[in-house]
């Protein structure tokens, strides 16, 4: 058998360069090879890069929309937070924004009663009383005050004081 000369340097896999463009996350990195047009200038690849753009566009628009529409979302539970006296923190805790909206998107308020209850009775908030404040209602004293004073004796009659 023949020997056949076989050149290391050929089966070496030549030093590949990162670009920046290879090292972001953004959304269009997958195709950021797709727009270099490494063929020739026809006019299907304009066409197809054309397109491309425009995917890439209608990408971004629909993850904008979507950030959106869950802000939305939170600020409308977090109202319903606000008239239940909960913080929606605390809401957020037991529960997640998809588990409080409906299919249609819409938030779902039993849902979010439901949630607050939980939260409630897991993070031991206490539902809000209702009416004015009063710290000392009902309280009595541990030594009650004299029943007879030195103000409500000077005006009892004089058969009835306490000196005669």
């Amino acid at each position: 058998m023949p020997e056949k000369n076989i050149d290391t340097q050929d089966l070496e896999a030549p030093p590949t360069e990162v670009s920046e463009a290879d090292t972001t996350d953004d959304a269009t990195t997958d195709d950021a090879t797709d727009t270099d047009d490494t063929a020739d200038n026809t006019g299907g690849n304009r066409e197809a890069a054309r397109f491309r753009v425009e995917r890439n566009q209608a990408r971004a628009a629909l993850a904008e929309a979507r950030t959106q529409i869950e802000n939305l979302q939170r600020a409308a539970i977090e109202q319903l937070c606000a008239a239940a006296g909960v913080q929606p923190r605390a809401l957020f805790t037991i529960a997640e924004i998809g588990d409080l909206v409906t299919e249609a998107g819409t938030v779902d308020h039993e849902a979010v009663a439901h949630a607050i209850d939980r939260a409630r009775i897991e993070l031991g908030i206490e539902i809000p009383r209702k009416g004015a404040l009063a710290p000392r209602a009902g309280y009595q004293p541990a030594n009650p005050a004299p029943t007879k004073t030195p103000w409500a004796e000077a005006f009892a009659p004089r058969n009835r004081r306490a000196d005669r």
